[in-house]
């Protein structure tokens, strides 16, 4: 089979290697559709070690196949079963490998996987047959943003701000919206994702112009906080760009009873006033992956004529053009999301 396997920075090839045999509690994956992570990017610009991808490994984690063989002990899953891949679980933990290099070396770039231990609703979820696999391959970064839109518990006609507008960002707006979140403003710096932010339907916001805080202040005006202070008027604000000074930017200008989620990377220190957070009785959340739950809600999501967030997906490439799409991922100002297409 082929497979896409990771050398180092700048160092990545496609290669024939034997085709993976399931055990008696496993399944064999035919890739059909896998998309290109920033966490890929990362690995193949600056190092992937920190982020779970270890040289001479298969990688890559978003992915959508048919199960091809099924080993004897597997219940309830059958050959031709059209699936979502859990890659933070095809592997079980405890076999030397941490929860990042389970599922960033999981094998998306490759045609097939061995997915251990297999169970539906576990580590495969059944894809619908209106649910094309050039939509579905979105399930995974979609759970992401939906896991942390969850964790906030956004109610219907509650405003949000987004900051950044990347893969994320523009997922986190549409699960907003399927929320009832209606008024969402997502704050970036590229022309590509300002004008899907709009498309989608968000309010873009464009930070080289100005301070999105003014922006928000001026489209809905402002509030008299707890300790009679001007705050902006949002419910919720959740943080997909990771830059520092965003949680800084929130707690000086929170409503009263805000929510404030963190999705993206930071490993930065940042200023944290607790007196803010105690006066403005406000909430500050982590969302790390996501839960079976909510890879449910995000499929049945993307069955909805409504649901519009394919759009993202600007380039698809054939496996065996695999360098050409990870070039063409790196490049931020032309492309949002890069696809890999297997057949």
């Amino acid at each position: 089979m082929k497979a896409t396997i990771y050398h180092g920075v700048g160092n990545i090839s496609l290669e024939e290697i034997a085709k993976p045999t399931p055990g008696e509690r496993d399944v064999l994956i035919k890739n059909i559709r896998s998309g290109i992570c920033g966490t890929d990017v990362h690995a193949y610009l600056v190092e992937g070690e920190s982020v779970g991808i270890n040289p001479e490994n298969q990688f890559g984690h978003e992915m959508v196949g048919v199960v091809e063989e099924v080993g004897a002990q597997v219940e309830g899953i059958v050959p031709g079963m059209r699936v979502f891949v859990n890659p933070t679980k095809v592997k079980p933990e405890g076999k030397g490998l941490s929860p990042n290099e389970i599922a960033d070396m999981a094998g998306a770039f490759s045609e097939y996987i061995v997915v251990e231990e297999a169970a539906l609703d576990y580590n495969l979820f059944l894809l619908p047959d209106d649910l094309s696999f050039d939509k579905a391959v979105i399930t995974e970064p979609f759970s992401v943003a939906m896991h942390g839109v969850n964790l906030a518990h956004p109610k219907p006609g509650e405003r949000a701000l987004v900051y950044g507008g990347g893969v994320i960002g523009l997922c986190t707006l549409v699960a907003l919206k399927s929320k009832g979140v209606e008024e969402v403003i997502v704050s970036d710096i590229k022309e590509n994702r300002l004008a899907m932010i709009k498309e989608l339907g968000g309010i873009p916001f464009d930070a080289r112009t100005g301070n999105v805080i003014d922006f928000v202040k001026e489209k809905y005006g402002t509030l008299v906080g707890n300790m009679g202070e001007e705050t902006i008027d949002v419910d919720l604000v959740i943080d997909a760009a990771g830059y520092n000074g965003v949680m800084e930017e929130f707690l000086a200008n929170a409503k009263t009873l805000s929510r404030y989620v963190i999705v993206a990377l930071n490993a930065s220190n940042v200023p944290i006033v607790p007196l803010y957070v105690l006066a403005k009785e406000l909430t500050i959340l982590g969302s790390r992956g996501y839960t079976a739950q909510d890879i449910k809600e995000v499929i049945e999501s993307l069955r909805s004529q409504e649901n519009h967030l394919d759009k993202i997906i600007t380039d698809v490439y054939p496996i065996e053009k695999v360098q050409e799409a990870f070039n063409k991922a790196i490049d931020a100002e032309n492309t949002i999301k890069v696809v890999l297409a297997y057949e």
